[in-house]
């Protein structure tokens, strides 16, 4: 069934595209009447699983006992202020509430402008689908809207810090950790430092996930200057935030928007982080991801398929050696009612735990399939350049399985 002729939002959705009856935990019921198992968790949002009862209640209640007002502040605004700031580590912090994390990310830029005065801001990464965000038509040069884009690549980083020295407001990343290794966080925040520019975590996927808040500062010892949370925060409401220390963030304290006061996300997040500090959700979440991707290559080296798992926590990437194995694998996934977001990142959420079983069964059936055609005597390993093309896919910038050189070359060629 294709998307409703009167909505315009070319939004994706799983293979095979169909319609959402009902949803509950890792299970979603679709308009065929089947029930699937959801890995793609409306991209990384729901962390708790569908409709959970924690987080439902809460709205509920919330509802019933008419709390809060769309007009003025309320309790919970400011309970939820104080989990975030502590959670971020920033000594003295505050935080702006938005909507979506496109709004949060948006919001970080024009801080830093207003903060130092300067335009230029060097980025890498997904940030948002707005305009801000356009390509450059020239290689490491800003767009019309000051962004320069280095791809993850710390060589590149160097170079626009150099090139634009005394005019770059902010390095911006959203960091990734299944194909960017922690040296190479640690060599672009550093880059940051040593230039004395302001350093941004977008933390609008990755955050709220492994661990409370931000993991950059436990994976490479550095504290960031903002960060910006929103799909962990509170299992699928809408919901973002721009943290950071409160002399910075008096910069943002006429961003606001109309429905500031609404109190169902409030409600939301305060009920989830709760359940995820209470039930070690974090560590559960990052577990139940370490065993899906080892099962995931045990089933995989068994049948000899040229098919690779990248990641060992709460998000995973499959990449494959051929675009007919992706394509072949991504139908055998929807044959077997597994929900997965094509050719991106797959996300875990705590009722993943309750269907291993099943997901390995499942899986086996898929790989099996798709061994009768594509396995060979000597399989063939994955490319690099095919995980290259899955890292800029899932984290809008190159891994660092290939040296920058070769790197820069391949995103000359193929990716800009």
């Amino acid at each position: 069934m294709s998307k409703p002729e009167k909505i315009a939002s070319a939004v994706g959705v799983p293979v095979p595209n169909l319609r959402a009856l009902s949803a509950s935990g890792a299970v979603v019921k679709l308009s065929d009447g089947r029930d699937y198992i959801d890995l793609m968790n409306g991209k990384g949002n729901i962390t708790l699983g569908h409709h959970h009862p924690t987080v439902t209640e809460a709205i509920v209640a919330s509802l019933n006992n008419k709390l809060g007002s769309s007009t003025c502040w309320s309790e919970p605004f400011e309970d939820l202020a104080e989990i975030i700031v502590a959670d971020s580590g920033i000594s003295n912090g505050q935080v702006a509430f938005f909507s979506s994390g496109t709004e949060a990310c948006r919001a970080v830029v024009q801080c830093a402008r207003k903060i130092t005065g300067k335009k230029i801001i060097a980025s890498a990464g997904y940030h948002g689908w707005g305009d801000l965000w356009s390509s450059s038509s020239h290689f490491l040069q800003p767009n019309e809207n000051g962004i320069i884009d280095f791809y993850f690549i710390p060589e590149l980083l160097a170079d626009v810090l150099e090139n634009y020295h005394g005019e770059v407001a902010m390095v911006m990343i959203s960091p990734d950790y299944v194909h960017l290794k922690p040296e190479t966080l640690k060599k672009i925040a550093s880059l940051a430092r040593e230039y004395g520019v302001l350093f941004c975590s977008d933390e609008v996927k990755n955050g709220y996930r492994s661990v409370a808040g931000s993991a950059l500062s436990q994976v490479i010892g550095i504290q960031a200057d903002f960060y910006t949370f929103a799909k962990g925060l509170c299992n699928g409401q809408r919901l973002s935030c721009l943290v950071g220390s409160s002399d910075m963030m008096q910069k943002t304290k006429h961003m606001t928007y109309t429905a500031y006061f609404d109190t169902v996300p409030i409600v939301a997040a305060l009920a989830t982080l709760k359940y995820m500090h209470r039930e070690q959700g974090y560590k559960r979440l990052a577990t139940c991801g370490s065993i899906l991707a080892n099962t995931l290559c045990t089933l995989i080296t068994q049948v000899e398929l040229p098919i690779k798992v990248m990641g060992d926590g709460p998000l995973l990437q499959f990449i494959c050696a051929t675009p007919e194995l992706d394509e072949a694998f991504y139908t055998a996934c929807a044959r077997h009612r597994l929900l997965l977001y094509k050719f991106d990142n797959q996300a875990i959420s705590l009722a993943t735990e309750a269907v291993l079983t099943e997901l390995e069964i499942r899986f086996k059936q898929v790989f099996s399939e798709l061994a009768q055609n594509f396995s060979m005597q000597h399989p063939i390993h994955v490319p690099i350049e095919r995980q290259m093309e899955a890292a800029f896919n899932m984290i809008d910038g190159a891994s660092d399985v290939m040296p920058a050189a070769n790197a820069i070359h391949w995103l000359q060629r193929y990716a800009i």
